[in-house]
């Protein structure tokens, strides 16, 4: 099962499925997630970043994208899972598993994001 197919409750088996969707307990989620993308961002966008690289300045604006809408949805009094889906989408860290060596740095800012992501996840079934 993939995670777009978690997020709506799509397929799978019975434990799966996830339950009623708690607004509050996914707010909650969503604000260290916003942080740790921004801080990313921010960690990423630095003098010696390689900003004239098209995919390294286009991450860095997807991150702070991604961190602005979730925000964003937060802030409204009431959304579904299907408003969290279509923002959660585009959220994805840098990368998983073992940093890249031009990555190391940003280690620990990276997996800050990919907690965050399971938090969202788990708090959204």
């Amino acid at each position: 099962m993939g995670l777009l197919d978690k997020i709506l409750g799509r397929g799978g088996a019975a434990d799966d499925t996830p339950g009623p969707f708690d607004c509050e307990r996914v707010k909650a989620a969503i604000g260290p997630l916003a942080t740790a993308l921004g801080a990313l961002a921010d960690a990423m966008d630095t003098d010696g970043a390689p900003m004239s690289n098209p995919g390294w300045s286009g991450r860095v604006r997807d991150l702070r994208n991604a961190s602005g809408q979730l925000r964003m949805l937060a802030s409204r009094p009431s959304f579904e899972r299907e408003d969290l889906f279509d923002v959660f989408v585009g959220v994805r860290p840098l990368y998983r598993g073992t940093p890249p060596a031009s990555y190391a740095h940003l280690s620990s800012l990276n997996d800050d994001v990919a907690a965050a992501i399971d938090a969202v996840q788990a708090a959204s079934r």
